[in-house]
C-alpha cells in the first residue's frame, strides 16, 4: 500500500465526502456505463487520480478494489472490512463512458478533478458488481472509536469568507487546512491521519475556513487508548476549539462478502 499512501492519501479522503448516493440496490439500465475498460495498473505508474470529463467519461488510475469501494459507497476506507487480501494491494485503472442522454453524460464538471455527478458513483457500484463480482452488506457494530466534539470555550472555526469558493484543503506535513469545508470533510481527513473511525458530535453544520499546525512526526497509527493522540488533540483544541474523545459507539461499516479479480480487457 505504500504507493497509495504516499501518492494520494489526501486525494481519497478529500473526495469521499462528496458522494451522496449510497444505495445497495441493483443498478438500473441507466446506472451502468455504456462501455468500460478495467486493467491492472503498471507497477511504474505513480499517479493516483479520478478524472471526470464532459459527456460522462471517467478515467480512474491506480485504485485498489478497497479504494474503489470507498469512493463508490461514500465511506472512509477505515469503515470497509472483509474481502480477500488482494483487494487492498492490487491496483487497477478504469476508463469508462456513461450512456449518451444519461444524467451523468449531461453533467459538465468545472474541472476534471471536480467531484463527479452522483450517478457516476451508481455506475461504479454497478461496474464493481459486474467486473469484480462484488457483493457487500452494511452492518452496525459497537466499536472503540473517537468522537469529534466542541472543546470547552467553544469552536474557533471561522465561517467561510466566500461561500461560492470551490471547497479545497489538505492535511499534510504538519498542516491541516480547509477552505469552505464542513466538519464532515474534516473528519474524513482525521480518519485517514489517525487510521481510526471518528463520529461527528460537534453539532456544527456550517462551512468554515481553518488552519491548524501539528507535529508531523507524531505516529499516524493512533488507537483509541494510545497516548500518542494527546499531542495532536492539544493542537486541535488550542487552535480549532475541537477535541477528540475516546468512546465506544455504534459504527456503520461496509462488509465485503465476495470479490474476484477482474479479467483484464
Amino acid at each position: 500500500m505504500n504507493r497509495m499512501l504516499t501518492g494520494a492519501a489526501n486525494f481519497h479522503l478529500a473526495r469521499y465526502v462528496a458522494v451522496t448516493a449510497l444505495c445497495l440496490v441493483a443498478a438500473t439500465a441507466q446506472e451502468a456505463f455504456e462501455v468500460a475498460s478495467v486493467k491492472p495498473t503498471s507497477p511504474d505508474e505513480r499517479r493516483v487520480q479520478w478524472l471526470t470529463y464532459p459527456g460522462g467519461r471517467v478515467v480512474i488510475t491506480n485504485f485498489t478494489l478497497t479504494t474503489l469501494i470507498e469512493e463508490a459507497y461514500g465511506l472512509s476506507i477505515y469503515r470497509v472490512t472483509g474481502g480477500p487480501r488482494w483487494a487492498g494491494i492490487d491496483f487497477y485503472s478504469i476508463t469508462a463512458k456513461s450512456p449518451d442522454g444519461s444524467p451523468a453524460a449531461a453533467f459538465v464538471p468545472p474541472a476534471p478533478n471536480y467531484p463527479p455527478a452522483p450517478e457516476i458513483h451508481a455506475m461504479i457500484r454497478s461496474l464493481l458488481a459486474d467486473r469484480f463480482g462484488l457483493k457487500v452488506h452494511r452492518e452496525t457494530r459497537v466499536l472503540p472509536t473517537y468522537a469529534l466534539v466542541v472543546a470547552k470555550g467553544g469552536p474557533k472555526l471561522q465561517p467561510t469568507r466566500d461561500p461560492t469558493a470551490q471547497p479545497n484543503g489538505s492535511l499534510y506535513n504538519g498542516t491541516m487546512k480547509g477552505q469552505n469545508r464542513n466538519t464532515t470533510w474534516m473528519i474524513a481527513l482525521l480518519e485517514g491521519h489517525l487510521r481510526q473511525g471518528i463520529l461527528d458530535q460537534t453539532g456544527l453544520t456550517g462551512s468554515y475556513d481553518f488552519q491548524m499546525e501539528y507535529d508531523p512526526h507524531a505516529p499516524l497509527d493512533a488507537t483509541v487508548d494510545d497516548a500518542d493522540i494527546r499531542s495532536f488533540n492539544t493542537d486541535l483544541e488550542r487552535q480549532l476549539g475541537l477535541r477528540l474523545k475516546a468512546t465506544r459507539a455504534p459504527v456503520e461499516i461496509l462488509v465485503i462478502d465476495e470479490a474476484k479479480k477482474p479479467a483484464a480487457n
